[in-house]
């Protein structure tokens, strides 16, 4: 399922102006994005002191009893194995563009330090999807996303990730993400190469009982409770959205679900009661396994703390910015421990932070006055309404 629009010709002196300046402006020094300089440190301490490795088998046969099912539309992307596409990837520099390294194996990465990784990038020819698509594995301990728990009563959080070759737009944007994607040549279905953070996680009480689900959509999370929103005692079913990959919990409807789209979090009154509509916003299609989805096995991969795919820091597909200069969405992707901004690296919080119910106009009128832009948001504060709103919600 794929869109057409149009757009009026009235526009293009301005775009071409807008070309204009950009040229002018010095492109963007070949480092470490702004994005992992803010977080790399919090990174590198959370997995090294939360992270379960080697993981035992009791751990290992939870994570594959309880491991999702996955359910996407014959038409759209389906999962890849990363291993193939590591495969037949060229190392190049960020910097002039040369290859630095052909098919490279994992010691390569493993003896780049950081400031390396960053000025690099993985360029690799499409690759095709896998069936059973492997689907990869951490496992970490950490405390309850509750209020009031008690000591030495950690949780266990099991991470989930795809990987898919491309990752489209929704299959409806608005006028501004139309804009975007026309000037900077995307194809709607093509969107960025190489979507990696396309995650569920899982989190298990100290007494080993699922107790919520955690799915990335796009940069913001959405938690579901264990015997209200699933039924725990199986394996969760998953639909991915058309073309974005995005994950929902398939609810069993007979006929494909829209679900609103905002780029960030900072937009959730959009996501939570459908107003005001913001500059940025899209729907997702959703087929579930009842509305013409079909399933996709899956094959159980347990990734070590070192891989590349979880830990790399520079770009594992080439960056793709408007006119070469600025970041729009477009970029490969870095490694997926690096998911989210500093506040939201522990998993209890990402978890607490993603509880947030659709129609839940309360929640959007104390979360308000804590929004006050990206930089200025206080993130602690509304991680701790978010987890005070999951204490109060979770069964005992």
């Amino acid at each position: 399922m794929k869109m057409e629009r149009s757009m009026s010709t009235a526009w293009w002196p301005a775009l071409c102006l807008m070309a204009i300046l950009i040229a002018l402006v010095p492109p963007p020094a070949r480092a470490c994005s702004a994005f992992i300089e803010a977080i790399r440190q919090d990174t590198v301490r959370y997995q090294a002191g939360h992270r379960v490795w080697p993981i035992p088998d009791g751990l290992r046969a939870l994570a594959i009893r309880h491991m999702p099912r996955l359910w996407v539309q014959p038409d759209s992307w389906h999962p890849i194995d990363f291993a193939d596409y590591l495969d037949r990837a060229d190392v190049v520099s960020a910097g002039d563009g040369h290859i630095v390294a052909r098919d490279p194996g994992p010691e390569y990465f493993r003896n780049l330090d950081i400031g390396d990784q960053c000025g690099l990038y993985l360029r690799a020819p499409d690759i095709p999807s896998r069936r059973p698509a492997p689907i990869y594995i951490q496992v970490y301990r950490d405390r309850p996303p509750i209020t009031g728990a008690p000591r030495g009563q950690d949780w266990i959080y099991i991470k989930y990730n795809l990987v898919f070759d491309w990752s489209g737009l929704p299959v409806e944007t608005g006028f501004i993400g139309d804009l975007g994607a026309l000037i900077s040549g995307g194809e709607r279905d093509r969107w960025h190469r190489l979507d990696i953070h396309v995650s569920a996680i899982l989190a298990f009480d100290a007494q080993r009982r699922l107790r919520v689900l955690t799915l990335a959509q796009h940069n913001y999370e959405h938690s579901y409770l264990a015997g209200r929103d699933f039924d725990p005692s199986r394996p969760v079913n998953l639909a991915a959205a058309v073309d974005s990959n995005e994950l929902y919990l398939d609810d069993g409807s007979m006929v494909p679900r829209d679900y609103r789209v905002v780029p960030f979090f900072d937009d959730y009154a959009f996501l939570i009661d459908g107003s005001p509509r913001p500059w940025l916003w899209a729907m997702d299609r959703v087929y579930g396994r009842h509305a013409g989805a079909e399933q996709v096995p899956l094959r159980p991969t347990f990734i070590a703390p070192d891989a590349v795919l979880a830990t790399f820091a520079g770009h594992l597909a080439p960056p793709r910015r408007l006119f070469g200069r600025i970041y729009i969405g477009r970029d490969g992707p870095p490694g997926y421990d690096y998911y989210a901004l500093s506040d939201g690296i522990p998993l209890r919080n990402l978890v607490a932070l993603g509880y947030w119910r659709e129609g839940d106009h309360d929640l959007v009128e104390r979360l308000r006055p804590l929004m006050k832009g990206w930089r200025d948001t206080d993130w602690t504060a509304i991680i701790d309404l978010m987890r005070q709103r999951l204490t109060t919600d979770l069964p005992p």
